[in-house]
């Protein structure tokens, strides 16, 4: 059995939708994945709690906390202020939408 944890990221986030894309993402045939790693951009896609919609996250994954994870991790303001600069130009020279935000997304076992 897993244990909670928070998810730490800089990126565009995108919910999804419907089991279809859920399986696309499950099985990396979507194309988004795809061009992520062509990127050198990071993933990541989960949801909450069961029964919530999945979404996934394309930048940069800066950590994941918890017990099971990691417990502490440190940037300095040039630090993020460098990794947004270069997840924001990579994700336009890949045509990702969106506004790249830094996201802290809980993710509970359940």
């Amino acid at each position: 059995m897993g244990a909670d944890s928070v998810i730490a990221f800089y990126g565009v986030r995108y919910e999804v939708g419907d089991a279809d894309e859920v399986d696309a993402l499950e099985t990396s045939q979507d194309e988004r994945l795809r061009i992520a790693k062509l990127a050198k951009l990071q993933t990541w896609c989960g949801r909450t709690t069961d029964g919530e919609p999945y979404h996934l996250l394309v930048g940069r994954k800066l950590g994941a906390f918890g017990v099971q994870g990691e417990v502490s991790r440190d940037y300095s303001a040039d630090d993020l202020a460098a990794i947004a600069r270069t997840v924001d130009e990579t994700l336009i020279a890949h045509g990702f939408v969106g506004e790249p935000r830094f996201w802290f997304i809980l993710e509970a076992q359940y």
